[in-house]
């Protein structure tokens, strides 16, 4: 297992560049106040607001940050990416920002279509946004929705991501907030998205009306990513029932360090009571074992709030949906899961779902071992 500094005196230079606000890279002293299991969070956590914004500034001397909101629904899947800098270059600049729509149709078509050179910009304050050219993403202190317009080379669109959670993913090696492994810093603001309230229309006119599942990722190193990890993946899995539904985030980094989020939203009336069951950072909490050598069961302990019934998800990686290189010749292969086996407590028993679905992505370095867990 990798051994990850954890002393203050230890914490990484980058925090030291940090947009003011932005909590990556500072130390911290416990996991958090929910990672024992309470089940409970009673407002959305204030200072999480800021963390989406650039933690690397765009006048910075080198690094690299990107946003990802990646969206699946029947007939498309899309991943919309900004991206201050090259994260595989050690002559990255975050000032050479780009912005690139990819999108994989049912037919099996593929789109994609980027921009580059431009600076991207940022308001700190509510509403908040990042933009790069006329292709921006906002969002204000509720963290409720995060709303997109797209106007690159002939493609338009407008849409809302409504976050049915109250809370975000941040791991936390070496005791480091956003930390992933030494160097590399993540979170996922949107842990559970509903992507809807509005459309893309592509350049060949086509226009597609989005209601779908999504999940908007961040992620952040000052030096090229492929010298940070040789391979990571991270898995966002959503149980969906009458009842409840639950989220699931698993990510393991060079096959050896692991961090993961399971939150529920229970119906109650019209609505939902959102609230995280665990969030933790290489713990044994969580168990994983390969089935075969594509199908793999992940799962967490019980706890009190749980009556002790431990989650179990089961799930089989599909095909490749799409591929992404980097100008060092890494892979990223994303994948959606249109079905996964769940079993889940409710009160004191199990309960099974087998309408989950999903969306991962792996990334890999030139020649490195797949990560297929």
């Amino acid at each position: 297992m990798r051994v990850l500094n954890c002393l203050l005196a230890l914490a990484p230079v980058v925090a030291a560049q940090f947009i003011p606000g932005g909590s990556w890279g500072r130390p911290m002293s416990n996991p958090g106040p929910y990672n024992n299991c309470s089940g409970t969070l009673t407002q959305v956590p204030t200072d999480a607001v800021v963390d989406t914004l650039p933690n690397l500034s765009p006048d910075s001397q080198s690094g690299w940050e990107r946003w990802d909101l990646t969206i699946y629904q029947s007939d498309v899947f899309l991943n919309l990416r900004w991206l201050q800098g090259d994260p595989s270059s050690n002559a990255s600049v975050p000032a050479d920002g780009s912005f690139e729509v990819s999108a994989r149709f049912a037919n099996g078509t593929i789109f994609h279509t980027r921009i580059t050179g431009e600076k991207l910009t940022y308001t700190n304050s509510s509403p908040y946004s990042i933009s790069i050219g006329q292709n921006t993403l906002t969002w204000d202190d509720s963290q409720t929705w995060y709303n997109t317009t797209l106007n690159l080379n002939g493609l338009t669109g407008s849409f809302g991501t409504e976050s049915i959670m109250l809370d975000k993913f941040s791991p936390y090696a070496g005791w480091i907030i956003g930390q992933l492994t030494e160097g590399l810093y993540s979170d996922i603001p949107v842990t559970r998205g509903h992507t809807h309230a509005g459309s893309i229309q592509f350049p060949s006119g086509q226009e597609v009306k989005l209601s779908a599942q999504s999940v908007l990722s961040h992620m952040m190193g000052e030096q090229p990513v492929q010298s940070l990890a040789v391979n990571y993946a991270i898995r966002t899995f959503w149980s969906i029932g009458a009842t409840f539904g639950d989220t699931f985030i698993y990510e393991i980094i060079d096959a050896d360090y692991t961090a993961f989020f399971l939150a529920r939203a229970e119906v109650r009336g019209a609505g939902f009571e959102r609230y995280p069951i665990y969030v933790g950072t290489d713990s044994n909490d969580l168990s994983v074992k390969r089935i075969n050598h594509t199908s793999t069961e992940a799962q967490m302990a019980g706890c009190a709030n749980t009556n002790y019934v431990p989650f179990t998800w089961n799930y089989t990686l599909p095909s490749p949906v799409l591929e992404q290189f980097d100008s060092a010749g890494g892979r990223t292969t994303f994948y959606a899961f249109p079905r996964i086996s769940t079993a889940e407590p409710f009160e004191s028993e199990y309960v099974s779902y087998q309408g989950g679905t999903g969306i991962a992505y792996i990334y890999q370095t030139p020649g490195a071992t797949v990560v297929d867990q």
